[in-house]
């Protein structure tokens, strides 16, 4: 597959769209349009959330284990 901005052919194989994406992802910056330009800084705002959830989870605890023991024993308590 050949990119449409450069002469660099891309080897045919399984994941051919994939590198082809990221090809022009870090080449092509400049010339993707404004909806992809968005979609990628909101795809890295959710990466960067989900690690800071995962990192706050593992210092933390799993709040759900503890947010239904109270649920519990609110309940009892009846």
């Amino acid at each position: 597959m050949k990119c449409e901005h450069c002469d660099i052919i891309l080897m045919d194989d399984e994941n051919v769209v994939t590198n082809y994406l990221i090809h022009k992802r870090i080449c092509h910056k400049d010339e993707l349009p404004d909806e992809e330009k968005m979609f990628g800084e909101y795809k890295k705002k959710m990466i960067r959330q989900k690690e800071e959830y995962v990192k706050f989870i593992k210092k933390i605890g799993d709040s759900d284990l503890i947010f239904n023991a109270k649920e519990r024993d609110v309940y009892n308590d009846n």
